[in-house]
């Protein structure tokens, strides 16, 4: 099916086919596109990272169309592949984050809770502060414990593309919203306290970044130091 396509349009295309939503064309085309990868022995590297990022498309879409059994079988064989890769290129931490935060809602939909919280928990560690993750797994799995202790490092609510999240060191952000109501208590009541203080203008809509602009600005000005001289 590939053979006289460049991979990386292949990807591209599978890529496109998944956003639009066109799973089971994407479904189709990753399966034979990894197979004739997975064929290719010995790989160099370009091809073996063609491999891994056919592995991520196709466990995406077979969680997406339900077939959890084998995109399980599907994100083992990518946690694998992505090893092997890293140990010859260099390790992308931040892409085998984002490959266990994916396995973590495999296997939670799976019906798998105990491999779920391990995904989850394997995606803080190779990111640590992944606020998403820990969201996830205290929604999906019960286990609140990493959000808890997540929450008090990532400071003030920021209002973000029409959302408010919150985000520690740039690393994926969470909805506030939803920490404030799996977590409850003081944390949700000052959540919601801080919402509502940007809404109305009262805080600023990311007070961490307006910190930084606002430690930028002399205090004193040229004027007065000129005068003063």
């Amino acid at each position: 099916m590939f053979g006289t396509t460049n991979p990386e349009q292949a990807i591209s295309q599978l890529e496109a086919y998944h956003r639009e939503g066109r799973s089971e064309r994407a479904e189709v085309m990753a399966s034979a596109l990894v197979d004739q990868l997975m064929a290719q022995k010995p790989r160099d590297d370009a091809t073996q990272d063609f491999l891994v990022r056919g592995l991520r498309i196709l466990a995406a879409v077979l969680n997406s169309r339900g077939k959890y059994k084998r995109a399980r079988t599907t994100i083992g064989i990518l946690h694998k592949q992505r090893n092997i890769l890293g140990k010859s290129i260099g390790h992308d931490f931040v892409a085998a984050a984002a490959d266990y935060h994916l396995a973590g809602f495999i296997h939670s939909n799976a019906g798998k809770k105990r491999a779920a919280v391990k995904a989850f928990s394997k995606c803080e560690k190779l990111q640590p502060g992944h606020l998403a993750a820990a969201l996830d797994m205290a929604e999906q799995c019960g286990n609140k414990k990493t959000l808890a202790k997540l929450v008090p490092q990532a400071g003030a609510v920021i209002s973000k593309n029409g959302a408010f999240v919150l985000e520690i060191d740039s690393r994926p952000p969470a909805d506030a919203k939803r920490i404030g109501e799996i977590l409850g208590g003081e944390i949700q009541s000052d959540i919601e306290r801080q919402i509502t203080a940007i809404q109305s203008g009262e805080q600023a809509a990311n007070a961490r970044l307006q910190a930084a602009v606002d430690s930028l600005i002399p205090t004193h000005d040229y004027h007065e130091y000129s005068s003063n001289n």
